[in-house]
């Protein structure tokens, strides 16, 4: 019959092996991300601290220098328009690192959005600050032509999006403001690296080095674009610059081929 301590010696050098175990997967996990605790309240004062701490810092940096997640908000890419950007149109925060950026509802308040670029903007990035466009003092003419050059290839002439050749997605900008629009011009919503939470990467969208005069136009076309007069007829869904005449043949072949159809039926029922 074996002694307790006989006994007891094992147990302990198997509860010594397995702390030793964790202790080691506990030091070989260096992820600094967590799911961000959009859930749990902010006091208003000091809010953008405190949001960018709980939701952005595990990939951005306590101080926006950037981690291996995500890229720096501190230097050229950011001087404030850039994180608005991001959380205006709900591509930040992500929920998990592997996610890429996508336009989606935004899960700030606009005071919250404000208070965090705020924040950001005490890093001392030197990009693009926030823009305040003014489509009223755009030209529409001038608007049309400029998107129809820049921005018409990948967002087609209707500002529905799609799709290019690369497989990545052109979002629509059909119902975009006209903050996001300038901002997405002035800051290029691709990162400048290779960080696969930065969405398609540097050249998914260039910046634009636009006069104001520019972007207030090509803001005011794309808000246009989103409430057209069609006095042409019916508008076909906006699909594109579809002739009527186009549609209305489409629609006579498919009649006269029922209307055979339904002849050859007949004659073959008389038969």
């Amino acid at each position: 019959m074996r002694t307790p301590i006989a006994v007891a010696v094992p147990v302990a050098a198997a509860l010594a092996l397995a702390g030793a175990a964790c202790s080691y997967f506990a030091e070989e996990e260096t992820s600094p991300y967590r799911p961000p605790g959009i859930t749990s309240e902010v006091a208003p004062l000091g809010a953008g601290r405190t949001l960018y701490e709980r939701d952005c810092a595990w990939c951005h940096g306590s101080a926006g220098e950037g981690t291996a997640f995500g890229p720096d908000l501190n230097g050229p890419l950011d001087g404030g328009a850039y994180t608005h950007f991001m959380l205006i149109t709900g591509r930040m925060p992500l929920e998990a690192p592997n996610e890429r950026a996508v336009p989606a509802p935004s899960r700030y308040e606009a005071a919250q959005i404000d208070a965090i670029v705020a924040h950001v903007e005490t890093f001392g990035g030197t990009g693009p600050d926030v823009p305040t466009p003014d489509p009223s003092a755009g030209d529409l003419t001038q608007g049309a032509e400029l998107y129809l050059q820049n921005c018409a290839a990948c967002h087609s002439a209707t500002g529905a999006g799609g799709a290019l050749t690369s497989g990545q997605e052109v979002p629509d900008l059909l119902h975009t403001s006209a903050v996001a629009v300038a901002e997405a011009m002035v800051v290029g919503p691709g990162c400048p690296n290779t960080s696969p939470t930065c969405g398609a990467g540097e050249g998914a969208m260039p910046r634009f080095e636009l006069s104001d005069q520019d972007m207030n136009s090509i803001v005011r076309y794309v808000l246009y674009l989103q409430q057209p007069e069609d006095q042409g007829g019916a508008p076909i869904g906006r699909v594109g610059p579809v002739a009527e005449g186009a549609v209305a043949l489409g629609v006579g072949l498919v009649v006269l081929l029922l209307a055979a159809r339904w002849i050859g039926t007949r004659t073959g029922d008389r038969g």
